[in-house]
């Protein structure tokens, strides 16, 4: 939201009569502006009932008239303020007494009230008729016509605030406010009409016209009701929930592309089934896909989410999109963000369902690849789409609904999963969600809930991970060993840096596995705060490597992969930009590659100039004999060195207490930013893409 910006004046002196009437101004500025914000207190809607003409798809045209039942909240209230987006208004009713004196300028209507209501009714109902060109959004979202269609995107991203039903009704437009919904939307005798709820009733008109009525029972805010209507088909199936209930499932499609959805929503029953067995039941009436000629994704419209026809393509290849939107039916719909600053509770965990699916339908596997590639675009784009390394909580207007929020708000959610454990953490959200059931929810009340239902305390984990920008780094130095009687005692330092941020985070908890020199693997889990914090452990056989975090349960600065080997093998630590071909085993082996998104820490080379922006780990223990090669891919471009890919070269320490030098490679170039390095004679240690001063 635009406020006044503040301006410093320098060689003009302001006398009292010139500060008077600057005061003056800048009151009445800041009084309406106030106001402007306050209106949406003034009143609570109950209900609204929508009734609109969509015939006029010439012209691009409705008409009709939403009745909305609201209540006071305060019994000095004079006026009623809803919210239109330039349609034209002509005429308001309370009661069915027609108010003449409203005021209406494209964006806020504002109609003269008197606390006068007939016995016999519930609240004040008040009928705003309207028609005119609804209208898109100027970035994404809004009311859009074809011509065979029309449908509305609830959300307008441009807007502020970015609530959208005020493109196609008179309304309170935020997401705190809730109501129940009918509509009544006449449509040309071959179209179908389909809204969020259920379909009541279909009624033929004298004039080749349809009525199609349905109803929402429950409470949601305005940005998430629709209404599309084209020449629609219907896929019926049931579902058959956790609860026993049965609930219709409905995807209105194109007579055309019927086929396509079937195979394309294949995994629906999947989805939902992850989704309540994680976070609860599904409360809502319908499961509801309406195909539209949207361009730019889909929108989660309870029980009608409207869903792009590129999607609906006879392949899987976008499913999670259709999981996406579904998960919202918990995450925004269910429990909506109370402000834009708190979209990540939307958009950041929905995003996080998509993993959740993959995980559920395909495997543990596939769960860490979308993980994997959702967090490499947090470390290296997030930023650049963003303009700025941002917290997810807080993000300014013109990036509410941009990488940050999505995607970085997924790495949260998967962060705070291995903070808590799986068990609490679904029980914990299942809590949540059924608690504030048809509420809007900030990120304090969240992490106050969360907090208090698993009796974890939550302040630092929220400091660390959703309050501040960047990110924080993990690693080990000083790790050592010596015997102790018939044991072996481990002495080590676990580090926090820092990547775009100055914040060094508090109670972090960090998973390691020390692989011992069998190349087993001994699990340990150590708290650590602040800058550095040292360790001592006892072990019954001897470790020889520690592998920070190898599960990925911490969206820090790093992406991690780990392998266990018993045989030959060609294998490519995914997403790490390096792959290893074991020519020779005699025995056993354990091998974590580690791309790091930061420079090194003591970055010692006398004749090179080194990466600050990325370098590998290797780590690892063989029990028996291994020989090795190791494939690290370079692009130029992410090194920030200032050459193309033939200056570069590939440099080695045994550990972060040396210098880094030149290693033997082979050096293969792709184009002039990007190709391989392969290391023959690969030894454990870190690797960075380095030019010679």
């Amino acid at each position: 939201m635009n406020g006044i910006k503040n301006h410093s004046v320098t060689g003009i002196e302001i006398n009292k009569k010139q500060f008077l009437l600057f005061y003056l101004f800048f009151f009445a500025v800041s009084f309406g502006f106030s106001q402007n914000v306050d209106f949406r207190k003034d009143v609570d809607i109950l209900h609204y009932t929508i009734n609109l003409n969509i015939t006029d798809f010439k012209n691009k045209k409705i008409g009709g008239n939403t009745e909305i039942k609201l209540s006071p909240n305060k019994e000095s209230l004079q006026k009623i303020t809803l919210e239109l987006f330039k349609l034209e208004v002509d005429s308001v009713f309370i009661f069915g007494e027609k108010i003449n004196n409203f005021s209406y300028n494209g964006k806020i209507i504002e109609i003269p009230f008197e606390h006068k209501k007939p016995e016999e009714e519930c609240c004040t109902k008040v009928t705003v008729y309207y028609q005119g060109y609804p209208k898109e959004d100027l970035d994404w979202g809004g009311f859009f016509f074809t011509d065979s269609s029309a449908y509305n995107i609830g959300v307008g991203m441009e807007a502020d605030p970015q609530s959208f039903g005020r493109a196609w009704f008179p309304c309170i437009d935020d997401f705190e406010e809730k109501a129940s919904f009918d509509f009544n939307i006449t449509v040309p005798e071959k179209y179908t009409a389909v809204c969020s709820g259920i379909l009541v009733s279909e009624k033929k008109n004298s004039d080749n016209t349809h009525t199609f009525s349905w109803k929402l029972k429950q409470e949601v805010p305005t940005y998430l009701v629709s209404v599309a209507v084209a020449d629609y088909d219907e896929i019926k199936s049931v579902y058959k929930s956790i609860t026993g209930r049965e609930i219709p499932v409905s995807l209105y499609m194109y007579p055309e592309d019927l086929a396509n959805a079937e195979f394309s929503f294949q995994n629906l029953n999947k989805a939902l089934r992850t989704f309540e067995n994680d976070f609860g039941e599904y409360v809502w009436d319908r499961v509801g896909y309406v195909e539209v000629p949207f361009t730019s994704g889909a929108m989660e419209h309870v029980c009608n989410i409207a869903y792009p026809e590129y999607a609906v393509d006879s392949t899987l290849f976008r499913e999670t999109l259709m999981a996406h939107e579904l998960s919202h039916h918990w995450f925004g719909n269910l429990v909506t963000c109370k402000t834009s600053q708190d979209m990540w509770l939307n958009e950041g965990w929905a995003t996080y369902c998509e993993a959740l699916f993959k995980e559920q339908v395909y495997g543990k596997d596939d769960f860490k690849d979308f993980m994997r590639e959702n967090h490499v675009k947090v470390l290296t784009q997030a930023h650049i789409f963003d303009n700025g390394y941002r917290a997810v909580y807080g993000v300014p207007h013109d990036y509410t609904y941009g990488t940050t929020v999505y995607d970085k708000g997924a790495d949260v959610a998967h962060t705070l999963r291995g903070f808590l454990g799986d068990s609490l953490f679904f029980d914990a959200l299942t809590a949540y969600l059924k608690h504030f059931s048809y509420k809007s929810v900030s990120t304090a009340e969240f992490k106050n809930f969360i907090a208090d239902y698993t009796e974890i305390p939550l302040d630092d984990f929220f400091d660390t991970w959703v309050y501040t920008e960047g990110f924080p780094h993990f690693s080990i130095s000083d790790f050592s060993v010596s015997e102790t009687g018939k044991k072996y005692r481990a002495d080590f330092t676990v580090n926090q840096r820092l990547k775009a941020r100055d914040f060094y985070g508090n109670d972090n908890k960090i998973e390691l596995y020390f692989i011992d020199e069998n190349a087993g693997i001994i699990k340990k889990t150590v708290k650590m705060s602040g800058i550095s914090e040292n360790y001592s452990m006892i072990f019954n056989s001897k470790p020889l490597a520690i592998f920070v975090d190898p599960e990925e349960k911490i969206a820090d600065a790093t992406l991690d992969n780990y392998k266990v080997f018993s045989d030959t093998a060609n294998y490519d630590f995914r997403y790490t930009d390096f792959s290893i071909l074991i020519t020779k085993l005699k025995g056993k082996a354990v091998v974590q590659s580690v791309m790091n998104y930061i420079k090194p820490a003591n970055p010692k080379s006398e004749n090179y100039e080194i990466s600050k922006e990325k370098y590998w780990d290797i780590k690892g223990a063989v029990k028996g004999k291994i020989k090795a090669e190791g494939t690290f891919y370079v692009n130029s471009d992410e090194q920030n060195l200032g050459v193309e890919f033939e200056d570069i070269v590939l440099l080695y320490r045994p550990d972060e207490n040396s210098a880094f030098k030149p290693v033997k490679a082979e050096q293969y170039q792709y184009d002039a930013v990007q190709g391989i390095f392969i290391v023959r004679d690969l030894k454990f240690g870190q690797y960075i893409a380095g030019v010679e001063k």
